[in-house]
């Protein structure tokens, strides 16, 4: 006797690996969108730490002795000796190029309370010190890219600091 139903393995065969197949596709698709965003994760990372890099650049330009922090001079620096991150004074996208204010002094009152009223813990008595000059600081770091144009991305760190006794 002869069966008459003959191909129906080979067309659930063809079923299965067109299952399997969209089962990979899809994986693989999810797996690159999770390389995509680790890869974006840890370049945003990196220009978190060159704007914080930047920042502490600045602010250890201010142990100058008799130097006001008005006077240091706009940020211009390679900071991995590549080219590719530079700490900038200025704002993220600023046309005029690196600008030379990025210290600025505020108002007393611009962080609270100034003069009138302060803290007189461990203040010899009668003493005249005021609570420090209130000053702004703005830096930005600016990823220039690799060789395949991958980056070009800028991040602005904007502070406010206390100078002075």
């Amino acid at each position: 006797m002869r069966r008459t139903e003959r191909g129906s393995a080979l067309i659930l065969a063809v079923i299965v690996v067109l299952v399997v197949t969209v089962i990979a596709l899809g994986v693989i698709n999810f797996a690159s969108r999770e390389v995509a965003g680790a890869y974006g994760g840890a370049r945003r990372q990196a220009l978190v730490a060159c704007a914080e890099s930047a920042r502490q650049l600045i602010s250890s330009r201010f142990h100058a002795v008799g130097m006001m922090p008005t006077a240091i001079q706009a940020l211009n620096v390679d900071l991995d000796g590549a080219g590719r991150q530079r700490a900038v004074g200025g704002h993220v996208d600023d046309t005029s190029g690196v600008q030379i204010n990025q210290v600025v002094i505020l108002p007393d009152r611009a962080f609270g309370p100034g003069q009138m009223t302060r803290d007189l813990t461990n203040v010899i008595g009668g003493s005249s010190h005021s609570n420090g000059t209130p000053i702004r600081v703005l830096v930005h770091c600016v990823d220039q890219g690799d060789a395949n144009g991958v980056g070009g991305r800028q991040l602005e760190i904007e502070f406010g600091v206390r100078f002075g006794l």
